[in-house]
């Protein structure tokens, strides 16, 4: 483990200290104790508690303290790699690294102070790509256009006018040099901050400052440094000074003039030193700039774990206090139960991310459930979508749909539109596999869905593209139900059809043997009822008779002979005949009297002494449907009289 500010650690060691001086506090008390009051009578002048309580309530207080001492040490357990997305403006530090930076009008030094200026300037802008560009005689990219402030930290801490060789001030080619690595970052804007004392500088300053004007980068020149000049010290003289070529000594003084000309060319500013409106005006200069933006850039932090000490310290703090003022009885009980006192919705996460992982997806799902369940807000939605998401692993899509109908309580609107997304997905999969009326119904719900999760990220493509995919296969799927539906109703159109003709010609075939048996019986009828009229109407057989006696004499002699031998058939057949010729004349006078009496009731519910008038009326009535048929319990066929024969 390590500590961002170690130093703080050494106030453990007055701990051990402090423990010492309260058990000597405490024994000299005990000690004046005893020889004021005799040992028979402590008991009943005063009710002192245990020294074990004493103690531990000393304990407990000094661990609380170590706790908040290492808490404030500002632990680091690890590093670890997150994914960040930064959005910025670029400065580029061109700082003069010349051997006249060593000149001491400023204190300590003029490079040194243009270090401390530039840490301001980046402290300042923590969120901003920065780059360092050393310049003398020629120029050097120490640092490349980065986020990573701690990087550039470093690499101003390294400046030393050795690091280029050639000697002088360039800052003509410095400029140039910063315009070229300030266009290639493709912004329209930008800015150079140029840290020196802007003594020696060569020909072509106004042009190499107009074409950085004209690449849209602003210069903030600080002047490092005094008018009235200093020696450049040299360690290696004997009287501490720099000499040039000549062994003349060197005095170097700010040269403003040529810093104010390439401020004033690209509409900069110019601060002689750090001044206090310095920062401002790069502030609001800034502020209306371009801002870049580098997405999935991945930079290393440390966890911090100082979190578990200030909570473990407070703890130990509050439970000695406890014991040393309240009765000893309830903070027992109090502690007991609080041990006892599973971790549960804790554990349940960590269960339920450890059978996820080891691929028990239902054991999983029940775990984020049970968790959900003793949470509540967004954390409780937060759960449901896990819950509901190792559910559609497992293809349980009625489980998954409980569950992220669960999680549409939250009140963020991220988890609430992945809620939305993940539940239209499984009515998606839950209609698959279902009838097709039960099919269509979810796909209706997976498209309202949808589109509750077009209305909270309108721009999240998949959303769009399956509204439509599901949009498209629910039109199929009505098109086809109505083809369905259309045969289905032809044939039970056709059925039917059939059925009324087949009943249609069982009535006639039945109707026609009615008629048929109705002739036949009106015909016998007839026969029984004019037995004379018959027999006038046969003269033969009288006129034979009268005419031959011999014949009919030998005729009736030879018929008693043969009557008698044919005498018990005849009785037989005689019999049948009569029986048959008896019920068909009470057939045939049951018809007959119908006909002339219509007052006969042909339906079992008609009223009695019914006139031919109601009765002609109830049959009208009864029949209105034009062209309905009539029962087949009192329809009956039509017999004609026998006086109409």
């Amino acid at each position: 483990m390590n500590f961002a500010k170690p130093e703080w650690l050494l106030c453990l060691t007055a701990l051990p200290l402090i423990g010492f001086m309260a058990w000597l506090s405490w024994k000299k008390r005990r000690y004046r104790w005893k020889r004021m009051v005799a040992d028979r009578l402590q008991g009943r002048l005063s009710h002192t508690r245990p020294p074990w309580v004493h103690f531990t309530s000393l304990g407990l207080a000094l661990g609380g303290m170590a706790g908040l001492i290492i808490a404030v040490a500002q632990p680091e357990s690890g590093e670890e790699w997150i994914e960040v997305e930064n959005e910025g403006r670029n400065i580029l530090f061109c700082v003069d690294i010349s051997r006249s930076m060593l000149a001491r009008d400023m204190e300590p030094n003029r490079l040194l102070a243009s270090r401390a200026a530039a840490l301001e300037i980046l402290e300042k802008f923590p969120n901003d790509r920065v780059g360092v560009l050393l310049f003398s005689g020629e120029t050097l990219v120490q640092s490349p256009l980065t986020i990573d402030h701690s990087f550039v930290e470093q690499t101003l801490a390294q400046l030393d006018p050795n690091d280029i060789p050639v000697g002088g001030s360039n800052l003509t080619t410095a400029i140039d040099s910063g315009t070229r690595l300030l266009r290639e970052t493709g912004q329209q804007s930008n800015i150079m901050v140029v840290f020196s004392d802007g003594e020696k500088s060569s020909e072509g300053l106004e042009e190499a400052a107009a074409a950085a004007a004209r690449e849209g980068i602003f210069i903030y020149a600080i002047g490092m440094g005094s008018t009235e000049g200093s020696f450049i010290p040299d360690p290696r003289e004997s009287d501490g000074n720099f000499r040039d070529r000549s062994g003349n000594v060197v005095f170097s003084k700010l040269n403003e003039e040529a810093l104010q000309v390439i401020a004033e060319e690209t509409d900069g500013y110019y601060s002689k030193g750090m001044g206090a409106g310095f920062i401002n005006k790069l502030d609001s200069a800034l502020s209306e700039m371009d801002r870049f933006r580098e997405e999935g850039k991945h930079q290393r932090v440390a966890k911090p774990a100082h979190r578990w000490f200030v909570f473990s310290g407070l703890l130990l703090i509050m439970t000695s206090i406890f014991i040393k003022c309240l009765p000893l009885a309830p903070i027992i009980a109090l502690a007991v139960c609080s041990l006892a006192t599973p971790q549960a919705e804790a554990s349940l996460v960590e269960d339920g991310i450890a059978a996820l992982k080891a691929g028990e997806t239902t054991t999983a799902q029940q775990l984020f459930s049970e968790a959900a369940k003793d949470s509540s807000g967004d954390h409780a939605a937060s759960l449901y979508l896990a819950s509901g998401s190792a559910a559609s692993r497992a293809q349980d899509w009625p489980t998954a749909v409980t569950s992220f109908s669960s999680a549409l309580s939250a009140e963020d609107s991220e988890i609430l539109q992945q809620a939305h997304y993940a539940l239209a997905t499984s009515l998606f999969y839950l209609g698959a596999s279902k009838t097709m009326e039960e099919k269509v119904k979810a796909w209706e719900g997976s498209i309202e869905h949808f589109k509750a999760s077009l209305e909270i990220q309108p721009q999240n493509a998949a959303s769009r593209e399956n509204l439509q995919s599901v949009e498209k296969q629910l039109a199929e799927l009505q098109k086809e139900k109505e083809k369905k539906e259309e045969e289905k109703n032809q044939e039970k159109e056709d059925e039917d059809n059939q059925d009324s003709e087949k009943n249609d010609s069982q009535e006639e075939a039945q109707n026609g043997s009615d008629s048929e048996d109705t002739s036949e019986e009106s015909k016998d009828e007839q026969s029984n009822e004019n037995p004379d009229q018959t027999k006038k109407d046969d003269p033969s057989e009288e006129n034979g008779d009268n005419n031959n006696p011999k014949q009919s004499k030998e005729g009736e002699s030879k018929n008693d002979e043969q009557s008698e031998k044919s005498k018990p058939n005849d009785e037989l057949s005689n019999q049948n005949e009569n029986q048959s010729n008896e019920g068909e004349a009470k057939q045939g006078n049951e018809n007959k009297a119908q006909a002339e009496n219509p007052n006969l009731k042909d339906d079992p519910n008609a009223p009695e002494n019914e006139t031919p008038r109601e009765r002609a009326r109830r049959l009208l009535k009864q029949y209105s449907d034009f062209g309905g048929k009539a029962p087949r319990r009192i329809r009956r066929p039509y017999n004609r009289s026998p006086h109409d024969w």
